[in-house]
């Protein structure tokens, strides 16, 4: 093995040696860091620029004090490849560097280190097909935006108002180092980008301990996460065939996923859109909005949840029901009733974990700490002669990411 090695390297040396590198001959190899470099085909990578940056540079935040520039900031060597792929780096002013290439849709990113330069050791990097990195930073109240950016690299990009950001063009990469810059507080993490793939890298120090899980300004989504690339539509299902949304409906199927007509105006006051619906059965009929909020394959462990507190006006029996489903999971229910007594106002509902029926087994009802564990889907049921208007539900003690797929 050590003959192979030493094989590879002297090859990669007499390579580089036939040709002029960055206008300096490579015959004289002592104490200096050959690097050929060649393209995704494995031919010769000629003519692109590789820039060489200390390791813990950052690019300076025109006017913010709190993202100026790492002490080595004005560190930054620039090469071009001669038509063998290869460079020569003599030295280094700093211990650990990174070198990086992006052409036409390619590129490579690599730490060297100043002892390579020493032991005039030689490299050969493959250029792979740049990736792309999206993510959001939850901004904390009074925080309009934040600024990210990559060590070791140029890359400076401002969140939007809602904390999204994205950067194209990566190079392949398994230890991004991030910096976040976000009002007075700064957050470093990593992130890892494949060939031509997208990755994410949320920032999760300034994440809300609440969510909304049903909004209903929508037909199409009703839930919806962007930054895990989350979104649900709901469905109407029921064993009461007189359920009625509008005079024209006459009655719901058994599952109905064109839920259009039973989204409407709030009214009574209230803004925007709200699910509606009446049931008008006998006892021991019943119906019900469901919608799935976590994979079958990756349920979500919600018993963290302090109160579920949404908006309703109505009259009649409500019921709110976590459920796990999934012939991959134990199926069952936890459900809590709620009674309403009005339709000309909206009232701030709000639903405890203790509300919840106690375990008895009696049509899948497996109790609160059973089902909080591993909730697939949501649903709002009403029953008997009810009528009922809801919007904006949300959960209390959990968090945008226990909904991402694990």
């Amino acid at each position: 093995m050590k003959k192979l090695l030493l094989f590879l390297a002297v090859m990669l040396v007499v390579a580089c040696s036939n040709n002029e590198v960055a206008g300096i001959s490579t015959v004289e190899t002592e104490n200096a860091f050959l690097i050929r470099i060649v393209r995704d085909d494995s031919l010769p990578a000629a003519n692109v620029v590789a820039r060489v940056r200390a390791a813990d540079y950052v690019r300076d935040i025109e006017g913010d004090s709190a993202g100026t520039d790492s002490a080595n900031a004005l560190f930054l060597e620039e090469y071009v490849t001669d038509s063998a792929g290869c460079i020569r780096v003599d030295s280094l002013a700093v211990d650990v560097a990174t070198i990086e290439v992006v052409d036409e849709g390619v590129g490579l990113f690599k730490i060297i280190h100043a002892a390579d330069i020493q032991e005039g050791d030689s490299v050969q990097f493959a250029m792979e097909k740049t990736g792309s990195l999206r993510g959001k930073v939850y901004l904390p109240k009074g925080v309009d935006f934040a600024w990210v950016q990559v060590y070791g690299t140029e890359r400076l990009v401002k969140t939007d108002a809602e904390g999204f950001y994205e950067m194209d063009s990566l190079p392949p990469y398994d230890g991004y180092g991030l910096r976040f810059v976000v009002g007075d507080s700064v957050v470093e993490q990593s992130a890892a980008v494949d060939a031509g793939e997208e990755a994410s890298a949320n920032v999760l120090a300034f994440e809300p301990d609440s969510i909304q899980v049903l909004d209903f300004e929508s037909a199409d989504v009703q839930f919806e996460i962007r930054e895990y690339g989350l979104s649900a539509k709901g469905y109407m299902s029921a064993t009461d065939t007189s359920v009625k949304a509008t005079p024209e409906v006459e009655f719901i199927p058994k599952v109905r996923e064109d839920i259009a007509e039973f989204i409407v105006d709030a009214g009574a006051g209230r803004e925007g859109k709200a699910l509606h619906w009446e049931s008008s059965a006998g006892h021991g009929y019943w119906s019900f909005y469901g919608i799935w909020v976590c994979e079958e394959e990756s349920p979500c462990d919600l018993s963290a949840t302090d109160s579920i507190v949404y908006y309703a006006r109505g009259t009649g029996v409500v019921s709110v029901i976590f459920e796990t489903l999934g012939s991959e999971n134990t199926e069952g229910k936890t459900l809590a009733y709620d009674t309403l007594k009005t339709n000309d106002e909206w009232q701030r509902r709000v639903i405890k974990p203790e509300n919840f029926k106690p375990r008895d087994d009696k049509y899948g009802n497996l109790g609160w700490e059973v089902i909080s564990k591993a909730v697939t889907t949501i649903s709002i049921a009403v029953y008997d002669d009810t009528e009922i208007w809801i919007d904006d539900v949300v959960l209390y003690g959990v968090k945008p990411s226990d909904f991402a797929v694990k």
